[in-house]
């Protein structure tokens, strides 16, 4: 495996003919020798959350974007990819030199710490290598303040989509994906057109790379 993708985004390649995956962006949860795991966040269904649980123990207003995305082809639990920091656990990329202390959490390599806060039962953050892209929970009682938290941005996914050893490696290879930064605003973005601007993000990206400090879409390029 000479990429790992954790935390990032896996783009369908405009080739791609999947009925599964045609045009799909996945948030990636996981992906290292074992096989990959991530989760469709283009892919909105008509239910919502509020159906599934009982309105009567949500305190406040539910949110009005509470519709569940659906994450991919299997089975899986329900789950949130959000940005309120403190609530479940860090997606990012992965890094092995950063170890878990009794004080400090590494996931994925965002290394948090969490302080107390009389004003926040969650405490407040002090994230050390940058904020994560977004945060993932299946606790129901995270799924239900979510809810009513109309100030942080929530995907409700459920299923998802799952590689075995190696496998998502060989769609790479042959041009099945595209990799790109998870831009927290893709991932909470409009989904009619977060495959479109995740294509063009990694357009913009190759086009760096060949000629670096060069503005994407620069007429003397042409």
């Amino acid at each position: 495996m000479n990429n790992n993708l954790t935390g990032r985004l896996l783009i369908a390649s405009p080739h791609l003919s999947d009925g599964n995956f045609l045009r799909s962006v996945i948030f990636m949860i996981r992906h290292d020798v074992e096989g990959a795991f991530g989760l469709t966040i283009n892919r909105p269904t008509s239910r919502r959350f509020r159906d599934l649980v009982d309105s009567s123990s949500v305190d406040g207003k539910p949110r009005e974007d509470d519709f569940i995305f659906r994450g991919g082809p299997v089975d899986g639990p329900l789950l949130a990819l959000h940005d309120l920091a403190g609530v479940g656990e860090p997606c990012g990329p992965y890094d092995p030199s950063h170890e878990p202390t009794s004080q400090n959490n590494a996931m994925h390599g965002s290394k948090f710490t969490v302080l107390p806060s009389p004003s926040d039962a969650w405490g407040a953050m002090s994230i050390e290598l940058g904020n994560p892209p977004a945060w993932i929970t299946g606790d129901d009682d995270h799924l239900r303040i979510l809810l009513r938290r109309s100030d942080a941005r929530v995907r409700y996914v459920a299923h998802y989509a799952g590689w075995g050893p190696g496998q998502l490696d060989e769609e790479l290879r042959v041009g099945g994906w595209l990799a790109g930064d998870a831009d927290p605003d893709l991932i909470f973005g409009n989904a009619d057109d977060v495959w479109e601007k995740a294509v063009k993000q990694c357009g913009q990206q190759v086009l760096s790379e060949i000629a670096p400090g060069v503005a994407f879409g620069d007429p003397s390029l042409n």
